[in-house]
C-alpha cells in the first residue's frame, strides 16, 4: 500500500533535482555568455574606429545591467580608457566615446562595486555633460572639469583636491563628505549645492563667498584663496 506513495516522492525529488540541475546549467551558461561579452568588448574597446569603441563601451554599460559580479571589471576597464584618452586638451563634447564612459560609469548601480573605484585622477574631462551622475567615491583629484554639467550629481565623499571645477554646473549636487582641497570653482555655479562635510580647506572662489550651506563650524570664506575649514 505504500509503494505507490514512495514511487510518488520519488518522482517528486527527481523532478527537483532535475528542475535544480537545469538551473544551474543555465547560470553557468549565462555567466559564460557575459564572460564572451566583456572578453569580446575589452578587444573593441582598443579598436581604431571610434564608432566600434563607442559599442564596446555600450556594451560594457549592458554587462554591468545583467552582471553584479563583472561591474567592477567593467568600471577598472572603462576607468583605464578613459585615462588613456582624455590626457589631450580636448573637451568632452568632442570626444564622445569619452562621454560616452563617463556616462556609463555615472549611470551604473553603485552598490555592486565592491572594492573598485572611479580613478580619473588629472584627466581633462571639461565640457562633459555629467548631469545626474553618481559617482560616489571616485577620485576626481587635480581633474580639469571646466564648464562641466554636473547638476544634480553625486560626488559624496569624492576625492575633487585640487580639481579644476571653473564655470561647472554644480547646481544641486550632493558633494557631501567630498574632498575640495585646493580646488578651483571660480565662476562656479553651487546653487543648492550640498557641502556637509565636505573639505573646503584653501578652496578658491574669488567672485563671491560659498554658500550658506556650509555647515556650521566651518568659517565663512573671503575672496581670493579660501580657507573654509581649519
Amino acid at each position: 500500500m505504500m509503494l505507490p506513495g514512495l514511487a510518488a516522492v520519488a518522482a517528486s525529488c527527481f523532478t527537483w533535482i532535475s528542475v535544480n540541475q537545469v538551473s544551474e546549467e543555465l547560470a553557468i551558461s549565462k555567466q559564460g555568455q557575459i564572460a564572451d561579452r566583456y572578453d569580446k568588448a575589452l578587444e573593441r574597446l582598443s579598436g581604431n574606429s571610434a564608432n566600434i569603441r563607442r559599442g564596446a563601451i555600450f556594451s560594457m554599460q549592458g554587462i554591468m545591467e545583467d552582471s553584479p559580479r563583472e561591474q567592477p571589471a567593467v568600471i577598472d576597464a572603462l576607468s583605464g580608457y578613459i585615462r588613456a584618452r582624455a590626457t589631450k586638451n580636448l573637451s568632452a563634447e568632442k570626444a564622445p566615446d569619452i562621454q560616452a564612459a563617463l556616462s556609463a560609469l555615472g549611470h551604473r548601480d553603485p552598490s555592486r562595486d565592491g572594492k573598485a573605484t572611479i580613478d580619473l585622477r588629472g584627466m581633462r574631462l571639461r565640457d562633459a555633460d555629467l548631469q545626474g551622475v553618481d559617482l560616489t567615491e571616485a577620485n576626481l583629484s587635480g581633474a580639469v572639469l571646466s564648464d562641466c554639467n554636473l547638476n544634480g550629481a553625486n560626488l559624496s565623499g569624492a576625492n575633487l583636491g585640487k580639481a579644476i571645477l571653473k564655470g561647472a554646473d554644480l547646481t544641486d549636487a550632493k558633494l557631501t563628505g567630498a574632498n575640495l582641497a585646493g580646488a578651483d570653482l571660480t565662476e562656479a555655479s553651487l546653487d543648492a549645492a550640498h557641502l556637509d562635510g565636505a573639505d573646503l580647506t584653501s578652496v578658491r572662489r574669488p567672485e563671491a563667498d560659498l554658500p550658506m550651506s556650509i555647515p556650521s563650524g566651518n568659517s565663512s570664506p573671503s575672496a581670493g584663496p579660501q580657507n573654509a575649514q581649519q
